[in-house]
């Protein structure tokens, strides 16, 4: 009998607080059965085996109102810009909110200050759809994501500082001591995530005890690149896929294999991967 490889899971990864809710959101739509057209805003998370399985179900994604002609629009947990959801509600669209509760707060703050005069800098991925949903609550605001742009990015009196919920907290703060430096009054928002830094933490436990790891989620998960950009640099052997079919036969040659998930990666997903890799 062949001997199954071991696979050792990191201890924090798959899906966050925010998406078991948005999910669960759909879920029920689907159920309630109202008789309105189902869509979500865009994708609802970043994982195609998800959104199959909900194409499947018969929910939609559309980005602006004349794309359907009415029903409900669930809201992802990136969320919407302010004068999207308006759009939507105008048009006569059943707007259910879906948006994660951090990125939520951070909307929040991003307006409070803004309303008192703040300018506000955001630092994340500008094609990121939580950024642009933050960015319209913004009257003054530039975006960044690297150390060169927080060189020359404007830093003026009354500067709130606040970051995509899924950026790397190492990222965040080499950038946020660059922008300290050139104003030592600016105001740093925590907005990342604590699932994020879990995440980046339990996996470089991980690495410690395996010869290869697995990061498992979409391609176009920034969380999930994150994780595997993390595991890169230490140098150990490591993929990112999305599903079985994308296992490298390279794992054959390691005995402990570590795995570890973004935060719109399923169970069923992962346990999948799992059994794959112990039986290749």
């Amino acid at each position: 009998m062949t001997k199954k490889r071991k696979v050792i899971r990191s201890e924090v990864m798959g899906f966050c607080m925010g998406v078991k809710s948005v999910i669960q959101i759909v879920e029920n739509e689907i159920e309630g059965e109202d008789g309105r057209p189902l869509y979500t805003y865009g994708p609802l998370i970043h994982n195609r085996l998800v959104i199959d399985r909900l194409h499947k179900s018969g929910v939609g994604e559309i980005e602006a109102p004349e794309e359907a002609e009415g029903g409900t629009i669930v809201i992802r947990a990136h969320g919407i810009h302010p004068g999207k959801r308006r759009e939507f509600e105008d048009a006569g669209y059943r707007v259910v909110e879906g948006t994660c509760p951090r990125v939520l707060k951070s909307q929040n703050t991003v307006s409070e200050y803004s309303r008192k005069g703040w300018n506000v800098i955001i630092v994340g991925d500008k094609n990121h759809g939580e950024v642009r949903a933050i960015e319209g609550c913004a009257e003054r605001f530039t975006t960044i994501l690297t150390e060169k742009e927080a060189e020359s990015v404007p830093v003026p009196d009354k500067t709130l500082v606040i970051a995509q919920t899924t950026l790397s907290m190492e990222e965040y703060d080499r950038i946020c001591q660059i922008l300290s430096s050139r104003n030592p009054e600016i105001k740093i928002v925590k907005s990342i995530c604590p699932a994020t830094r879990q995440r980046q933490s339990t996996l470089k436990e991980l690495i410690e005890k395996v010869q290869a790891v697995v990061v498992v989620g979409g391609k176009n998960s920034a969380n999930t690149r994150r994780l595997y950009l993390t595991a890169e640099k230490t140098g150990i052997p490591c993929w990112h896929v999305e599903d079985v079919d994308e296992l490298p036969r390279d794992l054959k040659k390691y005995e402990v294999v570590g795995i570890t998930a973004g935060a719109s990666t399923p169970d069923w997903v992962i346990d999948n991967i799992e059994k794959a890799i112990e039986e290749l």
